[in-house]
């Protein structure tokens, strides 16, 4: 009777180890099945951005941009002065009015291929350090709250980590005053990403108030002067010289409603600056930055880009600088093409003669 009751607990004992290891690898299996997916998920993640990079920018190379930003599918309208300039000879036909289509080059969220979103900015809608005039950088040390008495002292430091020579401005530092501070050297060149301001000798100081994007959303090292106000932020079109606040914020809720279309559209919104400045523009630069995001939770990337249609070796655009995002796109952003539809409003390219619009591959609305 001993020996039976001690066999029945040695049963027992034994069934309750197996159900312990049976439940420890149900969650083990569960765990690396969860882990499978997400896995998964963020592969199919990485191609659809992926996938969405290389079509935004073979759409960068090859459709037409307009007042609005990029289009779609090359469509154009003719207003009545566009209509009067046709048919005069050696005058292609060409059109910067709006369509209703296009890809606005401000920031703009859109749905791209898959469950990847992406972001268009144009560097005409940011200030360049690089060659902005001065009055825009003063307007660019109001905007970050530099005291007066310290603005000489930025401008003559931002010249010397330019300039090529070794003599420090009444104001500026050199090689010497940085190696004092223990920083790296001026390279006496200009700046090659908007980033790299915080090197700049105090510059650092006054810009540590701003995030990573918001640094990206209002500074550009390209080569630019005039300001497209289609896509400028608040913070540039204040830095502007003669821009009062109030009318910057009319600019933005104007474009709101659609981009501006014409200059005297622009005049009519900013009377304080001179038509033939130079400082305003209404079109896209060749030149910007793509954001793209995965999907949603994923911290994504961005590629600044040139376009150069007309380099040697043929190549239609150069990536001048990727960073990676620091920060996943939030599901509470608002996505301005919705969520789900298609990258192209429709096909990106006419479709041959004969050819089914339905067949598979075809690439419809």
């Amino acid at each position: 009777m001993r020996n039976t009751g001690f066999a029945l607990l040695m049963v027992l004992g034994a069934l309750v180890v197996l159900t312990l290891l049976a439940g420890a690898t149900a969650t083990t299996v569960a765990r690396l099945r969860e882990a499978a997916i997400h896995q998964r998920a963020q592969l199919l993640g990485t191609i659809d951005a992926y996938s969405t990079q290389q079509t935004v920018l073979f759409m960068l190379a090859t459709q037409r941009m307009t007042f609005g930003g990029l289009t779609v599918n090359n469509a154009m309208v003719l207003n009545a002065q566009d209509q009067a300039m046709q048919g005069k000879p050696g005058l292609p036909e060409f059109s910067f009015a709006l369509v209703g289509n296009e890809l606005r080059m401000d920031g703009a969220l859109y749905r791209g291929v898959g469950q990847a979103d992406f972001a268009l900015q144009d560097d005409r809608g940011r200030l360049s350090p690089n060659w902005a005039v001065p009055g825009m950088m003063q307007g660019l040390m109001r905007e970050l709250k530099v005291p007066l008495d310290d603005r000489g002292k930025l401008t003559d430091r931002l010249r010397d980590y330019q300039d090529s020579d070794d003599l420090p401005l009444l104001n500026g530092a050199e090689a010497p005053e940085y190696a004092a501070r223990k920083l790296p050297p001026p390279p006496d060149r200009p700046l090659l990403t908007p980033y790299e301001l915080l090197r700049v000798m105090s510059w650092g100081k006054y810009l540590a108030p701003w995030s990573d994007s918001a640094i990206t959303r209002n500074l550009t090292a390209a080569r630019n002067v005039s300001i497209n106000i289609n896509t400028a932020s608040l913070q540039v079109l204040e830095a502007v010289p003669g821009v009062t606040p109030e009318q910057a914020r009319r600019v933005l809720a104007m474009r709101a409603l659609a981009p501006l279309n014409s200059f005297p559209e622009a005049q009519a919104l900013l009377p304080s600056i001179p038509p033939d400045s130079g400082l305003l523009s209404l079109y896209p630069g060749n030149s910007g930055t793509l954001e793209i995001w995965p999907g949603e939770g994923s911290a994504g990337w961005l590629i600044h880009y040139t376009l150069t249609p007309f380099e040697n070796d043929g190549s239609p655009w150069r990536i001048d600088y990727a960073l990676r995002l620091a920060r996943p796109l939030q599901a509470t952003v608002a996505v301005a093409r919705a969520r789900g539809a298609a990258l192209l409003a429709g096909p990106l390219f006419p479709q041959p003669a004969g050819t089914d619009s339905t067949a598979p591959g075809a690439r419809g609305n």
